[in-house]
């Protein structure tokens, strides 16, 4: 089976990117021809391959028994051949998106729903099926386990340096924040907290530039004396988490800050209430049984199980 993801090429840069090479990579190893298509090259790094996945020109895509759509198809839309949907995007931020007037991606869905080659819509985390049924009421939506690269992300030795002094509590916020999704209650419950535990530091990577107003709330971490680095988006973040004792999130469905960190051993707690934050009992949970856990619930292999068996429902070209 010749299998063509569509999705643009960032190595390192974008979750959606680095989910659908994982998914690419489980199939390969399933041995599927599976193989990534950039719709719109958005720069000129002309990369034929990324961490053995090959990545070709749209023409190899001409003669593929099945089109997987990460990022839009572009002119191979209408081409006829099977296509299959992968929603990435979380439900509540695209209908958000759209109605603040950014990218159409309700009405994607909504149009995409009606067109006879689409044959299945995919998603990553099964809290956002019922949502994708509404808008996909015609098509079949499959809710498949979200991967992580497991021989990437680990558990290693790390000199990250925090920056702070010996025996400091290092807590780290990696979170990507969007209009469906914020930092209030991580932040405050740790403020809460860290008045307790003034050897405590907390490490936010990913700051949104022009977010004045969390600007204060960080301002008063700091009053406290339990702040550390704040910075936008990190490329080192496999040693941060390597060297960090904790990463609180808001979010609570398995976005990539959290499988990439759970990868590394570096256990979770998702807050979502100032008064429970769950941190103490967070430090307690050792990294090699959170490790144990992310290649139980992440492993790309499953993820191509999973998805060979929809390709199977949409191909006339069957795979074992």
């Amino acid at each position: 089976m010749k299998v063509a993801h569509f999705a643009i090429v960032t190595p390192r840069l974008c979750g959606l990117y680095e989910t659908t090479r994982e998914l690419v990579n489980g199939l390969r190893m399933r041995g599927v021809d599976s193989r990534i298509v950039d719709p719109k090259p958005i720069n000129d790094l002309n990369l034929k391959q990324d961490r053995g996945v090959p990545i070709e020109p749209l023409e190899w895509a001409n003669d593929a028994d099945v089109l997987i759509s990460h990022s839009g198809l572009g002119k191979m839309e209408d081409c006829g051949i099977p296509i299959i949907h992968c929603a990435h995007g979380r439900p509540r931020h695209s209908f958000l998106t759209e109605s603040e007037g950014g990218t159409p991606i309700y009405s994607y869905h909504y149009d995409t729903n009606k067109k006879k080659q689409f044959k299945a819509i995919v998603t990553f985390w099964p809290e956002h099926k019922p949502y994708l049924e509404v808008m996909y009421p015609d098509k079949p939506v499959y809710a498949i386990q979200s991967p992580v690269d497991l021989d990437f992300w680990k558990p290693t030795e790390s000199d990250y340096d925090f920056g702070g002094k010996g025996g400091d509590i290092n807590i780290v916020c990696t979170d990507a924040f969007r209009n469906d999704i914020d930092c209030y209650e991580p932040l405050n419950a740790y403020a809460l907290w860290a008045r307790e535990n003034k050897n405590a530091k907390l490490h936010v990577f990913g700051k949104p530039k022009g977010m004045k107003g969390w600007g204060a709330l960080i301002r008063r971490i700091q009053d406290d004396g339990n702040m550390g680095i704040v910075q936008g988006w990190a490329a080192e973040l496999q040693r941060v988490y390597n060297a960090a004792d904790l990463v609180i999130t808001a979010h609570e469905i398995d976005v990539r800050s959290v499988r990439e960190a759970m990868a590394c051993g570096c256990p979770i707690v998702r807050i979502k209430n100032i008064q429970n934050s769950g941190i103490s009992q967070g430090l307690e949970v050792s990294r090699k049984r959170t490790r144990l856990r992310a290649e139980r619930m992440f492993n790309p292999k499953e993820t191509a199980n999973q998805f060979m068996k929809i390709l199977n429902d949409v191909s006339e070209y069957k795979v074992a």
